[in-house]
This record gives structure tokens, C-alpha cells and sequence, in this order.
């Protein structure tokens, strides 16, 4: 007869893992249980083991229960985690610091940016962003539709309907200056109510291609609640994309309350 608890090789999710937590509460249950019913002497011993049973039982319904609501998108795959947390543009409750905004030189060189195939450009998954991608492909843009529905997005709206509600434009702390510029102004044209800017890792540390990808519908209400200032098309336009990658870092962060 095979056995039915999990081996480490066939631990592949968080969801896994949490399976092989009730296997392993199932099993200490059995053993302090079991126990205790074949003690007779000292009489408090019996009584002991049941206790911890019980403490046993509450700490892992109490971890299980903070995993499936607070730390709830902790539980996805490496990859969709990944993509929720770029989606929510959250890094970090804390507030952005401009004394802390990290350079380029204070991340690994993963990759070089100079090449215009290396940066990944995704555009949230909302009818009128197909048309986004194909004006960014057109200009040699590596571009993509982001497929992951973001929490009270409707991807059967235009992008007319979701004003207000997914402005943001997250731009990799090494993404080139004039590839970041081209890509927004290109964007800006087919989606101009576009008017956030943020670079992901002053908030936090993202995941580490997120510091080479531009992510363009992020959701408005990061910035805002950050007390980040609005772009104007004019502004957008005024870039020139011959200007330093800290030049166009300190363009973005003057808009950072």
C-alpha cells in the first residue's frame, strides 16, 4: 500500500505545503491521542498530552487561517505572485522616502538595457490596451497584454470607462531613460489619461525583473493614496529622451510627495 503523505519532491505550491500541514496535524493528533489513552501513571500525564493536543490544533488552524485571508496572495506560484505584486504597484505600506530612493548602480546589473528587446513592456488587459501594445510593437517595443485581472478591473471596458482608476505607469529602476520615455509618450498617445509615474523599488524590493520591465495601467490608487503628483500630456511630451537615467529618475521622483 502507497503512502499518502507528501515527500519534499511533490511539495511544489504554498497550497501543497499547507495540505502537508493538516497530513502532518492529522498525524501528531494521532500520536498525542493515542498516547494518552494507554497512560495510567502519573496521572497528570494523560492530561498533559491532551492539552498540547488541543494548543496543537489551535496554533495550526490559527496559521492556516492568517494564510487564507491576510497573506492570501502569498499562496500563488512563484510567477503569479510575481505578477500580483507588479499589478498592485504595492511594494511597500510604508510611505515613499526620496532620501532612500535606490540608484541603478545599487541593484545587480542583470541585465543591460540598452537594447530596446531587453526591457518588457506590459499594458493592463482592458479593451483599447491591445491597441496600446500594437503602437509599442510598431516602434520595436517587446510588448505584451497582461492577461492577470487586477481586483474590480473590468477587461470588457474601454479605456475610456476605467478614467480614473488605472493611470499608473510603473518604470524598472534600470530601464533606460529613452526607452522608458519612447514607450510612455508612445502609450500616451492611444491612452492619454495615463498620469502617474513610479519606479517600483522606492517603495520596496520587487522582484528582480521587475527592475527591467515598464507596466503600463497600473491601478491610480498607489499613487494617490502617496500623495504623488499628476503628469500632464504636456509634461510627458517635454521629456527628452537624451537625458541620464538620473536625470529621468529625478523628473520622476520630483512628482513624490
Amino acid at each position: 500500500m502507497e503512502s499518502s503523505s507528501m515527500t519534499e519532491n511533490e511539495v511544489k505550491s504554498p497550497i501543497q505545503l499547507m495540505a502537508t500541514w493538516f497530513v502532518m496535524l492529522v498525524s501528531i493528533t494521532t500520536v498525542l491521542l493515542t498516547t494518552a489513552s494507554k497512560i495510567q501513571k502519573p496521572e497528570w500525564a494523560a492530561g498533559y498530552l491532551v492539552i498540547s493536543d488541543t494548543v496543537v490544533i489551535f496554533i495550526v488552524i490559527g496559521c492556516v487561517l492568517l494564510m487564507l485571508t491576510k497573506f492570501r496572495p502569498n499562496l500563488q506560484d512563484g510567477e503569479q505572485y510575481a505578477t500580483w505584486i507588479k499589478d498592485q504597484g504595492e511594494y511597500s505600506e510604508g510611505k515613499i522616502l526620496q532620501t532612500q530612493n535606490p540608484t541603478v548602480e545599487d541593484l545587480p546589473n542583470k541585465v543591460k538595457t540598452s537594447d530596446i528587446k531587453n526591457v518588457s513592456v506590459s499594458v493592463l488587459d482592458v479593451l483599447g490596451g491591445a491597441d496600446v501594445v500594437e503602437s509599442l510593437k510598431n516602434k520595436g517595443f517587446n510588448a505584451d497584454v497582461h492577461e492577470f485581472n487586477l481586483k474590480g478591473s473590468d477587461k470588457s471596458k474601454p479605456l475610456k470607462l476605467i478614467k480614473g482608476r488605472q493611470e499608473g505607469i510603473w518604470v524598472g529602476v534600470r530601464v533606460e531613460a529613452d526607452i522608458a520615455i519612447k514607450a510612455i509618450q508612445v502609450a500616451i498617445k492611444v491612452w492619454p489619461d495615463l498620469k502617474y509615474v513610479m519606479i517600483p523599488s522606492d517603495a520596496n524590493n520587487p522582484p528582480d525583473h521587475v527592475n527591467d520591465q515598464i507596466f503600463i495601467g497600473g491601478t491610480s490608487d498607489t499613487p494617490i493614496k502617496r500623495g504623488i503628483q499628476a503628469w500632464s500630456i504636456n509634461e510627458f511630451n517635454s521629456l527628452k529622451e537624451d537625458m541620464s537615467i538620473d536625470e529621468f529618475h529625478r523628473e520622476i521622483r520630483d512628482k513624490y510627495a
